[in-house]
């Protein structure tokens, strides 16, 4: 019986888990899509401090470029999802135009107020010179 308790602790404490952020607001929402940067769509994604506004797998994706390799991306949906708007980028803050929150993408999309949600933010990883993976 011990033997069996430790086994079962064994598991408990070095089980699987999720790493994907939870956002309570966009919820069920998920992506998983390579992109091309030598289609002309991307071609802001070249040059770093660059950007793109596309639509990916139905969603509103806004990626810059924030060095040599390093990119980000946001869901330009307001995470209140209380308008058609889409939100705005403008330096480190990302607004939403029909309630004016503002979010902070360098803390991963927070309020800068710090009461609500995130702004839904994806995971961009570069494959190679010319590819990058948006996931969620």
């Amino acid at each position: 019986m011990k033997k069996i308790f430790y086994l079962f602790l064994f598991l408990i404490c070095f089980g699987c888990g999720d790493n994907t952020p939870v956002n309570n607001c966009f919820p069920g929402v998920q992506m998983n899509s390579i992109i091309d940067l030598s289609l002309p769509e991307f071609s802001g994604l070249l040059v770093a401090g660059g950007d793109s506004k596309n639509t990916i797998q139905g969603r509103n994706v806004f990626i810059f470029r924030t060095g040599t390799s390093s990119y980000r991306a946001f869901d330009r949906q307001c995470p209140e999802r209380n308008c058609n708007s889409l939100m705005t980028f403008n330096g480190v803050e990302i607004i939403c135009p029909c309630d004016d929150i503002k979010y902070n993408y360098l803390a991963d999309g927070a309020p800068k107020s710090g009461e609500g949600c995130n702004a839904l933010m994806y995971f961009v990883t570069q494959i190679n010179s010319s590819q990058l993976r948006i996931s969620r």
